[in-house]
């Protein structure tokens, strides 16, 4: 699975704003890689069936350890229950210990702009701890 391209599930708005996270995951070893993949699938089929899920998309570098995505929701809200449920929240405290520092933005985004490109996501991951 080396990506997951972006997955529409509403209609986008162009004119609207919504809630986005993007992530940038590393693990820190390459043994991991296979079960990380499992715990995605699982978590997609998750998504699939999230209320308030605009699209999502994930980039996979497993040469690199690092998986990057980006998720877009109608509200705050419905990307806060997802989070907390299962299971994405039982997987996200089992991955913990397998995982490097991982780097979290949230932000709100115009229905214009989506899907982003992964290049405009890793910049506002890497701009995220500058502010």
């Amino acid at each position: 699975m080396p990506a997951l391209p972006w997955k529409e599930f509403q209609a986008v708005d162009p004119g609207r704003n919504y809630a986005a996270m993007a992530s940038r995951l590393p693990l820190l070893a390459h043994r991991s890689i296979a079960g990380f993949l499992l715990d995605a699938m699982r978590i997609r089929g998750q998504l699939a069936h999230a209320p308030g899920l605009i699209g999502y998309a994930l980039n996979a570098q497993p040469a690199r350890k690092t998986f990057w995505t980006i998720s877009v929701w109608a509200d705050e809200l419905s990307l806060s229950r997802f989070a907390a449920a299962d299971p994405h929240r039982t997987l996200a405290k089992e991955l913990q210990p397998q995982m490097g520092q991982s780097h979290f933005e949230f932000f709100q985004i115009s229905g214009g702009d989506l899907p982003l490109d992964w290049d405009e996501v890793r910049r506002r991951l890497a701009t995220a701890g500058k502010r």
